[in-house]
């Protein structure tokens, strides 16, 4: 499963396991229980080294 770097909004630095189905398109949406946010795919792309490998950056859209 792909890893997912945030940033910005309710889940900045926080990195994730996303199903790769979720990110077939350019926004991710988070609809609870936790948190609401939509996140869009940084572009260029851009992958950041992390405690759990390597995440692609997507930062929250305002």
């Amino acid at each position: 499963m792909p890893l997912i770097s945030h940033w910005g909004g309710p889940r900045h630095g926080e990195v994730d396991e996303v199903p790769a189905e979720q990110l077939e398109t350019s926004v991710l949406v988070y609809d609870g229980p936790r948190w609401f946010g939509v996140y869009e795919r940084f572009e260029p792309r851009q992958l950041q080294e992390t405690s759990r490998g390597p995440a692609e950056v997507w930062v929250v859209r305002e």
